[in-house]
């Protein structure tokens, strides 16, 4: 891997579990930026990736996969990894519209119709930051994982 390519695969037979490894290199200062974020995201990546290849798998009706198999996956992707997720997408949307991009070249990055853009930049300007829009521009929290409203719930 060279410093223009982030991203390397490991093939299986070189790989720590044999099925191969994804590996994303960082930068000094987006590790900083990160801070203990960056394992947390990885980790319900990594249980995403785990649930979609479950459900490519088996048959749920069969129960080959534990209950508490299950809970994981939902917990992580559901409450962990989607509300994250939808705080970057958030943001990034700002940025663009703040930076002056225009709504046609917003629904060109978002690869959706010109009237879905507009009404997404529209909700976003009219509205505040949700938490997790304001979590995207938050210190690493060092191991506090959710952060808190204004009422500490």
């Amino acid at each position: 891997m060279n410093a223009k390519d982030p991203i390397s695969f490991v093939p299986s037979n070189e790989s720590r579990l044999g099925g191969g490894d994804i590996v994303i290199s960082l930068t000094p200062e987006q590790s900083q930026k990160l801070g203990m974020d960056v394992g947390m995201m990885a980790d319900w990546f990594h249980s995403a990736l785990w649930a979609l290849a479950t459900l490519r798998t088996v048959n749920p009706a069969e129960r080959t996969v534990s209950k508490s198999s299950w809970h994981t996956m939902v917990n992580d992707v559901d409450k962990r990894l989607l509300p994250r997720i939808e705080g970057i997408r958030d943001a990034l949307i700002r940025a663009y519209d703040t930076s002056g991009g225009s709504v046609n070249d917003l629904a060109m990055a978002m690869d959706v119709p010109r009237s879905t853009a507009q009404y997404r930049r529209d909700v976003l300007r009219r509205t505040a930051q949700s938490k997790w829009e304001a979590w995207v521009f938050s210190s690493p929290q060092n191991g506090n994982d959710e952060p808190r409203d204004s009422d500490g719930q």
